[in-house]
């Protein structure tokens, strides 16, 4: 995995079917990996849904945040085979990452679990993540 964009404004410039939406959340463009767009209706998001990114891994959904770049970082830890009960002992191992995550719980399936932000993600993908880092490109780059 390589260095993640850091521009947050939004780039108008191209026509990838991604217009309006911040630069640094996009996708890579990777020729084996299909990313759809999508939404999913939450009760506990202000916006009343979470527009994301996602694609699969190992038949688990890896998912972010379109708008504000949270990751879904639970499908990812089960895309390594591990449990989603250990994510929360891999939060008390980074104290830094307790005010900066969210927990959905409850409502769709498929969104619930932990999510954090893009770079943290990151920095904890870099760390665990080595089985799954061509798969990751799609994310992180």
């Amino acid at each position: 995995m390589t260095k993640k964009r850091t521009a947050k404004q939004e780039d108008s410039d191209e026509d990838d079917g991604y217009l309006n939406e911040p630069v640094a959340y996009r996708p890579y463009p990777v020729t084996n990996t299909k990313i759809k767009k999508t939404k999913y209706s939450t009760s506990l998001d202000p916006r009343g849904y979470i527009p994301v990114y996602e694609f699969t891994i190992n038949n688990q959904p890896i998912m972010w945040d379109r708008e504000n770049g949270y990751v879904h970082f639970t499908g990812i830890w089960k895309a390594l085979g591990n449990n989603k009960a250990d994510i929360a002992r891999l939060v008390d191992t980074h104290p830094d990452l307790a005010s900066t995550i969210k927990k959905v719980r409850g409502g769709f399936l498929k969104i619930q679990g932990t999510w954090m932000p893009h770079d943290k993600a990151y920095e904890l993908c870099r760390r665990t993540c080595y089985e799954v880092r061509d798969e990751l490109v799609s994310l992180f780059g």
